[in-house]
């Protein structure tokens, strides 16, 4: 059986003894612990010796001072200051939150981060608190623009949690290629082909060995939509903030020290404040319909996010599930 607190500790301890304080520590653990328990590994405790090999060669900076660079009634431009990137984006989520109780919606654009891990765990943290936060991020370049063969756009993940009252929310959350690069390594160990429609190979022709996918592109979701979606979160979250954007975005997986200069996008939106007492019968009513809709012989209605809810009961309760 996983047992959540235990992972969570191991992680922490392993950062506070590379140099990284408690409350930073417990940042970053709680993002990586509850990625596994919610079946997303590639974000999970296996990244933890990438980030304490960053740290060791001074990639972080590991005493942040966020300022807040720009600020209305409405939004606020912050400065990651080169933090690791779950420690900025749940400063930047906090701050939007707060501010949000008090308009009823907030926008932060944050520049001068790293990259933040599981995008689902911010607006998970949210919907805790009654709010609704779209949250996303540039990341380094893994897509070419239509017609292209040159990497320009990243893999641009969003997320958005929706929470229901006295039920498990609605978890949105995806990257906008049509699968996360890192599965690519995982048919070459298999030493099976990738699936048609997944790749590139470097001159920009459709491949299904993956050291040509590799070495090559990664294709967007939908095709021309998900390049779409991919340029307008850039634009969100890169231009906007005054971040890095396209292939200017510093890679994750290399020896240089200095910030990745990855920009987020994040809207909270407190439902009670623009809803009302309304929101907890209107969502819980929308589920309903959507569960109870006419389903094709054999099959069941499923909405985002239930294979995830499915692996964190399993997780924590192997033996009896009842998640929905």
């Amino acid at each position: 059986m996983y047992n959540f607190e235990i992972e969570k500790a191991k992680a922490k301890q392993m950062f506070i003894e590379n140099g990284l304080d408690s409350n930073q520590s417990e940042i970053v653990a709680d993002c990586m612990a509850t990625a596994d328990l919610y079946g997303v590994t590639t974000h999970g405790c296996a990244i933890l010796p990438a980030h304490i090999s960053r740290m060791q060669r001074g990639g972080y900076n590991l005493t942040p001072d966020f300022k807040v660079i720009r600020e209305t009634f409405s939004f606020a431009v912050i400065d990651g200051d080169n933090a690791i990137g779950p420690v900025s984006a749940k400063f930047c989520l906090d701050y939007g939150i707060k501010k949000s109780k008090e308009t009823g919606v907030f926008t932060i654009f944050s520049r001068n981060n790293n990259t933040f891990g599981p995008a689902f765990y911010y607006s998970l943290k949210a919907a805790e608190q009654g709010c609704i936060a779209l949250i996303s991020s540039n990341s380094p370049a893994q897509m070419a623009p239509e017609g292209g063969k040159q990497k320009m756009l990243g893999t641009n993940p969003f997320s958005v949690v929706i929470p229901v009252p006295n039920r498990e929310p609605i978890i949105i959350d995806m990257a906008t290629s049509v699968v996360a690069k890192s599965r690519f390594k995982e048919y070459k160990v298999a030493n099976k082909p990738l699936p048609e429609g997944w790749a590139l190979d470097i001159n920009g022709n459709p491949t299904t060995n993956p050291d040509e996918a590799l070495s090559g592109l990664v294709l967007p979701m939908a095709g021309f939509k998900g390049y779409a979606i991919s340029m307008l979160i850039d634009v969100l979250s890169g231009v906007l903030s005054g971040s890095s954007f396209l292939n200017k975005v510093g890679s994750f997986y290399c020896d240089k020290n200095d910030s990745m200069n990855v920009g987020y996008y994040i809207t909270v939106i407190d439902t009670k404040i623009v809803c009302g007492d309304e929101y907890d019968k209107n969502i819980v009513e929308f589920v309903d319909l959507l569960r109870n809709s006419e389903c094709i012989d054999g099959r069941t209605i499923s909405i985002p996010g239930d294979d995830r809810i499915k692996k964190k009961h399993e997780l924590l309760n192997p033996v009896k599930l009842n998640w929905q």
